[in-house]
């Protein structure tokens, strides 16, 4: 086995996890060779050189196949003109001309294959981001793909193959699409779909390809983004216009994330803007949104500066039952602590992550508990955002008191590398050999992803897993929050499409239980509003939840 271990220790003293004494280390096994998986991301030429090729790329885990076992998808860039070097030609061009994205079909035992062919997928693009969701209510996994051109939306023929439907669906969008979500925003119980649109890119005549050329996203205008509405025929309908997510200035999206932040019952949509304020798309209930980023104190970092930036990550990361959003950027990263009342403080600084990634550029961020204490720890991804360039990424334990302890940083310390150095961008988490924990897929530009194993010990701490399966055409019950009370504490989660930087998480619900063999009272609200309890819930397992008929407490 040539695959890299490294072990990565709680740093300074400091202690991660609930217990008086430090946790367990943190162990990935690099496996992207031996699991079969050969990819290698294209931005279409040797060199970064202007604002598209920079931007990218994400990756998704899902069950395509329904069999159980994670998939995998990655996103790749391809030589277009207008965008990559002119002096490509020949053989070189052709080549990178037809790259294309990439499925690989887990084997369940350690390896994958690559479908994308016989799957019918192999389709070139200018690929961006990736979510995963069943649109259309059939039962399987459907992929919607963001494009520097037209999307694409892979409708699951439940054969192993998919059939593209974007412009038949009406959710072509022709801009630079990068992040997007479903979500049912309207509660008619179909899926909506939210598109983030980034900018206009013109490239300059004078421009010789070279690494001075990537020129600030204020150089450029941005676009607008779009949301359309799911119809009951499978189709969208564009409602953009009289939704009022119409906002002065138009903004420069990266990433897109759903939270229901005032508890109303009506999920609302966060946007990550490229150098200028974020939006906080407050859902009204009656089909339109409003934005209130800067009541809510989500517009701008702890400094009031407009930074870069990336991803939206959602979760309850210090137990307190409010959901915080993290935004990684170019500056210090943002951690939205959730203050309850519709209100959120900047306190990156405060709980650890800032100082860690000052010197970075930060892209992709997942909140997931990578050692099973019971409490979500942070990964963000870096790269440089001007030139290949390549950082290590950073890894972060939580304390169990609302703080992060950095193991790694993009230099490299304070204890270990976690991996090689790459030009990162998307990350996504996820159980690829359904064994209770979260591995990690991270995927670079011009570079082969790297799939991480986790393999921490166990030293007596638990797990569940929970799928969920609801009634009517939202059956991934995307918007359902599920509360899991074990051990004197309560863990929340809610089910959301996407997740960090242009990803797409495995969409099974992951809860580390610490040394909890039970959860006591497993409480599920689906989209609806209603509620189903399922008590004295054994641990280290993998359960589905089905909605039943309409029995359940309604919506209070």
């Amino acid at each position: 086995m040539s695959a890299l271990t490294i072990l990565l220790a709680c740093c300074c003293g400091a202690t991660a996890g609930s217990g008086s004494s430090a946790g367990p280390p943190v162990v990935f096994t690099d496996i992207t060779a031996e699991s079969g998986i050969d990819f290698v991301q294209t931005i279409g030429d040797p060199l970064m050189s202007n604002i598209v090729e920079a931007t990218g790329v994400g990756c998704a885990f899902l069950d395509y196949d329904g069999d159980g076992w994670i998939d995998i998808y990655l996103i790749s860039g391809r030589w277009q003109r207008g965008i990559s070097d002119p002096a490509v030609d020949g053989q070189a061009r052709e080549k990178l001309a037809s790259a294309t994205d990439r499925l690989y079909r887990n084997r369940g035992d350690g390896t994958f294959v690559d479908v994308t062919v016989q799957a019918g997928l192999a389709q070139p693009a200018y690929g961006m981001g990736v979510v995963v969701a069943d649109y259309d209510g059939d039962g399987d996994a459907d992929i919607y793909v963001t494009n520097h051109g037209p999307n694409f939306l892979y409708r699951n023929n439940g054969d192993g193959t998919f059939s593209e439907a974007a412009q038949a669906v009406g959710v072509d969008d022709p801009q630079f699409s990068v992040g997007a979500v479903f979500f049912d925003y309207d509660h008619d119980g179909r899926l909506d779909l939210y598109v983030g649109n980034y900018l206009t890119y013109k490239p300059n005549p004078k421009h010789r390809h070279t690494a001075d050329g990537v020129r600030s996203p204020l150089a450029y205008p941005g676009q607008q983004d779009r949301l359309f509405r799911g119809n009951a025929d499978g189709s969208f309908t564009d409602v953009t216009s009289r939704s009022g997510i119409k906002i002065k200035p138009v903004g420069r999206a990266m990433g897109v994330g759903t939270i229901d932040y005032d508890n109303d019952g009506w999920v609302d949509v966060f946007v990550s803007n490229d150098a200028m304020e974020n939006f906080l798309l407050h859902n009204k209930g009656d089909g339109t949104f409003e934005n209130e980023a800067l009541l809510a104190g989500v517009a701008y970092g702890e400094a009031g500066d407009a930074a870069a930036a990336m991803a939206v990550e959602v979760a309850d990361y210090d137990g307190d039952g409010h959901f915080d959003i993290l935004v990684p950027d170019m500056n210090r990263c943002c951690v939205y602590h959730n203050l309850g009342g519709g209100m959120f403080e900047d306190v990156a600084a405060r709980v650890g992550v800032s100082a860690a990634v000052i010197r970075c550029h930060s892209w992709a961020g997942i909140l997931a508990d990578f050692d099973l204490d019971s409490h979500p720890d942070m990964y963000i991804s870096n790269g440089s955002a001007c030139r290949l360039e390549a950082y290590h990424d950073s890894l972060f334990l939580n304390d169990g008191r609302g703080g992060f302890v950095p193991v790694t940083t993009c230099s490299g310390s304070p204890v270990a590398n976690l991996r090689a150095k790459f030009v990162s961008r998307g990350a996504a988490a996820g159980d690829i050999d359904n064994d209770g924990d979260l591995d990690l897929l991270i995927v670079s530009l011009n570079d082969k992803p790297v799939l991480l194993r986790n393999d921490t010990p166990r030293r007596g701490r638990h797990w569940l897993q929970v799928r969920l399966i609801a009634r009517g055409p939202n059956r991934d019950a995307i918007g359902a929050v599920v509360k899991a009370r074990t051990g004197g504490r309560t863990l929340f989660q809610q089910r959301f499409c996407g997740g960090s930087y242009l990803s797409q998480h495995d969409p099974r619900m992951h809860f580390g239980l610490g040394e909890q063999t039970k959860v006591e009272h497993l409480e599920v609200t689906w989209p609806d509003g209603t509620r189903q309890v399922m008590e004295q819930v054994r641990a280290d397992q993998l359960i589905t939840v089905r909605q039943p008929p309409a029995r359940s407490v309604p919506r209070s």
